[in-house]
């Protein structure tokens, strides 16, 4: 009995290593609320890069699509800043991004250990034969499907760990839905490897994330009112507006921020004053 556990950990083991010989990318649908008290969704095409077992990229496929013509060289007046739900995985090390008007900013911590409890329920998805999974993450009940077809340990944002590639995986409110659309082997890569290449990535923690979005929601329009970015303002009638009240566009803008207030990992969601 022994020898036969120990000869599908080998062949696991073995499956693994072709599989990460080379690199593949694993698109992803993300389908979200925003708001947790609102039934509206966003959705978004979402790229799962994976360099090795231990050493992978999630992020948007807008992203991917601007920064490969920014990084060609290719001077648009238009690129993406579109970090939300970016992570790198990077051995034992998570890094999460987030972004505050044009400043994008990367909180490092320990990788999560998500106990995964494997069930017996089985299906088919796609072309892909699935397992069931569950687990307790951060104030949210997760079911996860895998499968050993793509015998590696990965999935979408930050999840991972278990014996073969996530295809589908959801909070049991329908808050996130994670699914996959395809695996290529071959892709561009305009990264060159698992970081980004930005110039406006600002390492802080976790305490100094919130104190700055904490300030930002005290003063939304601190920078247009120094003068440091440019922003224009209509009527309803798309006319310039000359004479600015900040105090309404503050109360208006603070509303709007507060509507943010469903995070993946809900346990950490911004606290805003009253």
């Amino acid at each position: 009995m022994i020898s036969k556990v120990l000869l599908k950990i080998i062949i696991f083991s073995f499956s693994i290593n072709i599989i990460i010989a080379q690199k593949i990318r694993v698109t992803y649908n993300i389908k979200y609320k925003p708001d947790s008290t609102q039934s509206i969704y966003k959705e978004s095409n979402m790229l799962l890069d994976v360099y090795d077992s231990n050493l992978s990229r999630f992020y948007s496929e807008k992203l991917f699509k601007s920064d490969s013509i920014r990084i060609n060289g290719n001077q648009s007046q238009y690129y993406s800043l579109d970090f939300n739900n970016a992570i790198v995985k990077d051995k034992n090390i998570l890094k999460k991004y987030y972004r505050v008007l044009t400043d994008v900013y990367e909180v490092a911590a320990e990788s999560p250990n998500l106990e995964w409890k494997i069930t017996s329920n089985t299906k088919k998805i796609g072309d892909y034969s699935c397992q069931q999974a569950t687990s307790y993450y951060k104030n949210r009940y997760w079911t996860a499907w895998f499968t050993q077809d793509v015998p590696i340990s990965e999935g979408p944002s930050l999840f991972k760990g278990l014996p073969g590639l996530i295809v589908w995986v959801s909070d049991d409110k329908g808050n996130y839905e994670f699914s996959l659309k395809k695996v290529a082997k071959t892709f561009y890569d305009p990264y060159n490897g698992v970081d980004f290449k930005t110039e406006n990535v600002v390492k802080v923690n976790k305490e100094q994330l919130n104190k700055i979005y904490i300030n930002y929601y005290l003063d939304p329009y601190k920078e247009a009112k120094m003068g440091k970015i440019k922003v224009n303002f209509v009527d309803q009638d798309g006319n310039e507006l000359k004479n600015i009240n900040w105090n309404e566009l503050t109360k208006i803008k603070q509303e709007e921020i507060k509507k943010f207030n469903n995070p993946l990992e809900l346990l950490d969601a911004v606290k805003y004053p009253k």
